[in-house]
């Protein structure tokens, strides 16, 4: 077996699940653009809308004429598959590359006679090949669409497939490239979504302040220089193109350069002391506090950027005006709370990641051999976990009580209407739930089936489509609730139905349990 594919073969599921999400994704919504716009007035008043919104132009992007529903599925559609691809490739760039030397997959390659540049060439290669599935998986997708969507052809949904699988490319390419420098996993997975953060900060800015030129500065901003469905510029996908195989020969060139484990900068102690801790709970405690310091404020910038940029929405949903993905949101409610509701989904989005990542350090540990020093010292063989779960539903509760105190000092300020402050903090804190849910099924998955622990982000995937798609997509209700995070109450409502909120937490402390009793019914490592 050739190192490529072993590489697919070990990551198979991983590679399959976020391909099934980006060409689901764009098959499913396509269609219902043609529906939710069916005249040429309704066409033009929600493109002079989205023209005008802030919020609109930050998240999605400008919108262009004449606002086809192929340009508004581009738009919509088109800047949340652009960003799942860049979160994509972060990931599984990061798994074949780095973390495949921790684990010690790489050395075992390694000994069995195949060059020290050969798993970094295979690596890019499966990344390349992963880019293909995308573009000709969404391409296909789109273009069966072409005979009932209006301005849908096949041109366009090329242009489109290009645009989503060069985006997962380039910050493939670019996660590469910051794997060979940075001194730790960590650091460089860190490193790698910073850059999706950068990027779409910059395509933020060049939207909202009509600098035009700022936008071939970030590979999120391709659907902006590309324009599938308009022009279709195909030189400018092959230009990036070109920057994406120079990023690979980059990375070749600083892979030779470094030492195996290591990265190009030399990984330093801060300081000499020794840490003392008295137990699991504290040791796993000290050692989240710069992870959750950082989600900390990453959260709570995007909390407070959603209610400082809501105004134009709500007033825009008073008057029935809003249509489509964020129509969807919305619904037929009082516009606040639905704004509120829908800001509240995304940041129990970013929740549920940090708390699916902060339980799966255990398994870390023990694949690193880190659990093996603990264990000697005399701790109980259950300790690791629990201590570890209750850190991190501590810390997913900081994280939301920040944001949500800060969303509800500011929406008051630009949102006009009853209760803003109270629904701006309900709704966020709400979806504390939520994460506990998410932390305690990927405990369980580590202590009962720990090679099964790539399943723990199949509540946030899952929860996340119901929640943001199926709307749109005309899905049941019964089967959105299923998701974990359309369960929070509106806080202004008389007598608010708590029933989600606490199904939520029983799973999540019955996950919590099963999973910590498991774990110490099997060997380290092993399962």
């Amino acid at each position: 077996m050739t190192p490529v594919r072993l590489m697919i073969r070990r990551h198979r599921w991983m590679i399959t699940g976020w391909s099934i999400l980006l060409i689901g994704l764009a098959g499913a919504t396509v269609s219902a653009y043609q529906a939710t716009y069916p005249t040429p007035e309704q066409r033009r008043l929600a493109t002079e809308l989205a023209q005008r919104d802030t919020a609109s132009l930050m998240l999605y992007g400008r919108l262009a004429e004449p606002g086809s529903p192929a340009l508004m599925f581009a738009w919509e559609v088109g800047a949340i598959a652009t960003i799942l691809a860049a979160l994509g490739s972060v990931i599984l760039a990061i798994a074949l590359t780095r973390a495949a030397e921790d684990d010690g997959s790489v050395e075992l390659i390694r000994s069995a006679g195949i060059g020290p540049r050969v798993p970094l060439r295979s690596a890019i290669v499966v990344l390349v090949a992963t880019a293909t599935v995308f573009t000709l998986g969404c391409t296909t997708a789109i273009g069966l669409a072409a005979t009932h969507v209006d301005a849908v052809t096949w041109s366009g949904a090329l242009a489109f497939g290009g645009v989503v699988g060069l985006t997962f490319l380039l910050f493939a390419g670019l996660t590469v490239v910051l794997a060979q420098i940075a001194a730790t996993t960590g650091d460089a997975r860190l490193l790698g979504f910073s850059t999706v953060a950068v990027a779409f900060g910059i395509r933020a800015v060049a939207d909202t302040q009509h600098l035009e030129w700022l936008n071939w500065l970030s590979p999120l901003a391709l659907r902006s220089t590309v324009r599938p469905f308009q022009d279709n510029r195909w030189w400018v996908l092959l230009l990036y193109l070109l920057a994406a195989a120079i990023l690979a020969v980059l990375a070749t060139v600083l892979g030779a350069r470094r030492e195996f484990g290591a990265g190009l900068l030399r990984r330093r102690d801060r300081h000499d002391a020794r840490l003392n801790v008295r137990s699991s709970l504290a040791l796993a405690a000290r050692l989240a506090r710069r992870p959750t310091v950082t989600w900390t404020v990453a959260v709570a910038s995007i909390g407070t950027l959603f209610s400082a940029m809501g105004s134009g929405v709500v007033q825009q949903s008073r008057q029935g005006d809003v249509g489509g993905f964020l129509g969807s949101q919305l619904g037929a409610g009082d516009p606040v709370a639905g704004y509120f509701g829908y800001s509240g989904t995304v940041v129990g989005m970013v929740v549920c990641a940090f708390a699916v990542l902060s339980v799966l350090r255990v398994r870390q540990d023990e694949v690193a051999g880190r659990s093996d020093h603990l264990l000697v010292t005399g701790i109980r063989r259950w300790e690791p976990l629990s201590a570890q779960l209750a850190v991190t539903a501590g810390a997913c509760a900081v994280v939301l009580l920040v944001t949500g105190l800060l969303s509800a000092a500011v929406a008051p300020t630009v949102i006009t209407g009853t209760e803003v402050s109270w629904r701006a903090f309900g709704y966020t804190v709400g979806q504390w739930p939520a994460a506990a849910a998410a932390a305690g099924w990927t405990a369980l998955l580590i202590g009962r089936w720990p090679r099964l622990a790539w399943l723990s982000w199949t509540p946030l995937l899952a929860g996340g489509t119901l929640a943001l798609l199926g709307g749109l997509l005309g899905v049941p209700h019964w089967i959105q609730e299923l998701g974990i995070f359309q369960h929070v109450p509106d806080p202004a409502a008389a007598g608010p139905d708590l029933r989600g909120l606490i199904v939520l937490l029983t799973v999540a402390a019955g996950a919590g349990v099963l999973g910590v009793v498991a774990s110490t019914r099997r060997d380290v490592v092993t399962g």
